[in-house]
């Protein structure tokens, strides 16, 4: 195949990418500081301030039992377990059919529910993403845009094919700027030719100017594209990601428990809340001596019930997580006998599994601290700009491709306009 075989395929798969990457482009830009943007976006349920200095919180388990006999018939399957100081409990909420397992017809126009950490008092309410619901929702909303331009389940798979796409364009892009081989010897040598494709004409013309960003662009920043292109097809096609992986030698250390599904779901373990968090910590000392590493105390944990499969899930945070969230690993067990079910350990163990956690890590800005958070927002106006340059190409060359056709239909003849 030709080279310009893959001008077209070039062409073709960035007019398909093109909406889904301007979309993820800048959206991106904003998510990189969505936990600032949250607190200033909705204040009054975000924040919670202690009633006196040296104020301590509720334990996330007892404002959990709270907020249940608040509301008889729902559920709260997900619960961190700790509170930044300052902020408020977000708890999410569901009231499902015991039958489908689906949310009832009766259930309320909300989801999550924010409540003082030191009081247990409501402070508000949201249906997490409905973007009618004013400024509160403007970050879940904008999130949904950036992954499934808020389509769900098809927006999904939509983003999740196109970045698969974006991954092979990726090689095709980078293929298009290396100079063209000729027959005749050079004049100059390879890298003196392939050094123009590096370089921005500031002072020549619009298109010019245009071609340069798209294609310099493009080659400035082409190793993080490919790390966003592969992390996105991690976060929304793990159908084809994870065999692929699992294929160079990677581990599926969540498949134990997400695919072993219960003829019917399991809505009562035996093991309470407060049972499985102590299951939990027993289990996570346990594998992560065996291991040889140590448990951290600086980043997230959470405890999360799965009635699907009927275990739980106790998220910790050890040496071998590069998070600064943490909370990367996990240890999966059932949640009627305790028996452990998985271990996920982030790094450290496969070289598939950690090559995953740091393309996910570096695609959320979980790792570098400010400067990356920086670097991700402007990495996220960099693929705007390539869409847009890129259509800005397409409709020049179409305009150019038109005219010419129109001047062999009149035998030549300029067309001037009437």
């Amino acid at each position: 195949m030709g080279r310009q075989f893959w001008v077209v395929a070039h062409r073709w798969a960035g007019l398909t990418l093109a909406l889904f990457l301007a979309v993820a482009g800048f959206t991106g830009i904003f998510l990189s500081w969505i936990d600032e943007l949250e607190v200033a976006a909705a204040p009054d349920i975000q924040l919670a301030a202690p009633p006196s200095p040296g104020a301590v919180p509720l334990s996330t388990l007892e404002l959990r039992r709270r907020v249940l006999a608040r509301y008889p018939g729902a559920r709260i399957d997900y619960v961190p377990m700790a509170v930044e100081e300052g902020h408020s409990l977000r708890l999410y909420l569901t009231w499902p059919d015991p039958k489908t397992g689906l949310n009832r017809a009766d259930a309320p126009q909300w989801d999550d529910l924010f409540v003082d950490p030191y009081t247990g008092a409501e402070l508000g309410r949201r249906q997490w993403g409905n973007i009618t619901q004013g400024l509160k929702n403007l970050m879940p909303f904008t999130y949904r845009l950036h992954y499934s331009l808020a389509l769900g389940k098809w927006g999904l798979l939509a983003f999740g094919l196109a970045a698969l796409v974006w991954v092979l364009d990726c090689f095709v892009g980078f293929y298009l700027t290396l100079p063209v081989v000729t027959k005749a010897p050079a004049r100059q040598g390879w890298f003196a030719r392939w050094a123009p494709a590096w370089a921005v004409r500031w002072g020549a013309s619009s298109y010019k100017l245009n071609f340069d960003l798209h294609r310099a662009g493009g080659l400035w920043i082409w190793p993080l594209l490919l790390v966003f292109a592969v992390s996105s097809v991690s976060f929304n096609l793990p159908q084809v990601y994870g065999p692929v992986m699992q294929a160079l030698g990677g581990v599926d250390d969540g498949a134990v428990y997400q695919s072993a599904l219960l003829p019917a779901p399991r809505w009562r373990p035996r093991l309470s809340f407060d049972d499985a968090l102590s299951r939990g910590e027993a289990l996570a000392r346990a594998e992560a001596a065996r291991g040889h590493l140590a448990l951290r105390s600086d980043g997230e944990r959470y405890l999360w019930y799965i009635p699907a499969t009927g275990a739980y899930v106790y998220g910790f945070t050890s040496s071998a997580d590069i998070s600064h969230h943490g909370g990367g690993s996990f240890v999966g067990f059932d949640g009627d006998s305790g028996a452990l079910r998985a271990t996920r350990i982030p790094t450290g163990r496969h070289g598939a599994n950690t090559f995953t956690t740091w393309v996910e890590a570096l695609h959320t800005a979980h790792v570098g601290g400010t400067a990356w958070r920086i670097a991700v927002s402007m990495i996220g106006a960099m693929v705007t700009m390539l869409c847009i340059t890129g259509i800005v190409i397409w409709m020049k060359k179409r305009s150019g491709r038109i005219n010419r056709k129109a001047r062999q239909d009149h035998g030549g003849a300029v067309i001037k306009p009437q």
